[in-house]
């Protein structure tokens, strides 16, 4: 298949690059397939002639969506309705990536699909506008997934691995609990949903669960790093958007839909540490 990937710099579009086996992936550069323009959609898109379109790329920060949120809302939210409009033209599937923000982060037990959505910050609402374009489009799937990272990009990995070989202090959030998922294992399940023709509403997240804390103990204990870390509760640390106290994804839907292949979280962590130490030898 011909596989468009939008958000080409990001740590996903690497990891579906990285792992995605025989398909032709092909990762536009964000000035050439800029969300932002719909004329830039329609061109690059009627040009490359996909099969499927993942849409990898969206507006991340979070704080800042707080103070920016009309253009979070066209880059997470406008964009993929002309995403969707392109792709229904194409005869495209549309595979739009979402997020655990979309819910208020209040539950006591693994959210499902199903489950009333209700974001409590900007990011979160322009996602779920996001998830709701896509949700018409003829031929597509929706993966929400949560707590992205990996050995490349900006993510919480990275940050706790530079913050403490540079001696840092850390102080660590306690309070919020959700699932680390590596975006290999994301990439890895998406190719296998594309491949088997997956429709509708998927939570993609790791199995599992752990806190912020608890991720960060984990990643200096399979590292070996000797990090000042101690734990802290949200209200000590507090930020322009509210995060989510608990997001942990119920992930059994996708046994329906067909082959599972989100591991745990911490067998995820495993793996990406391993190819981290590789990459800093």
């Amino acid at each position: 298949m011909r596989i468009v990937v939008t958000g080409g710099s990001g740590q996903l579009a690497r990891a579906i690059r990285e792992t995605w086996t025989g398909h032709e992936v092909i990762c536009p550069p964000e000035a050439e397939l800029d969300l932002a323009r719909q004329e830039a959609i329609q061109r690059v898109l009627q040009e490359l002639k996909p099969e499927v379109v993942v849409n990898a790329g969206a507006f991340t920060q979070v704080d800042r969506c707080e103070t920016e949120e009309a253009l979070a809302t066209l880059i997470n939210g406008t964009a993929v309705s002309w995403l969707a409009e392109t792709c229904d033209g194409l005869g495209a599937k549309l595979v739009q990536i979402s997020t655990d923000y979309v819910f208020d982060g209040q539950g006591t037990r693994p959210y499902l699909e199903a489950d009333p959505v209700a974001p409590r910050c900007a990011y979160g609402r322009t996602k779920l506008l996001g998830e709701q374009a896509a949700l018409r489009s003829r031929n597509h799937l929706v993966a929400r997934t949560a707590w992205l990272y990996d050995a490349w990009g900006k993510n919480f990995f990275l940050t706790m691995v530079n913050a403490a070989r540079q001696g840092r202090e850390l102080r660590v959030v306690d309070d919020q609990r959700g699932t680390p998922t590596s975006c290999r294992a994301l990439a890895r399940q998406l190719q296998l949903a594309i491949e088997e023709d997956w429709q509708g509403l998927v939570h993609a997240s790791c199995r599992g669960e752990t806190t912020w804390y608890g991720f960060a103990e984990e990643i200096f204990r399979l590292t070996g790093i000797n990090a000042r870390l101690s734990p802290c509760a949200t209200a000590d640390y507090p930020l322009p958007a509210p995060r989510p106290a608990y997001s942990v994804l119920d992930g059994a839907h996708r046994k329906e839909l067909g082959s599972d292949c989100m591991g745990e979280w911490i067998d995820g962590l495993a793996e990406v540490v391993a190819h981290y130490s590789k990459l800093a030898q």
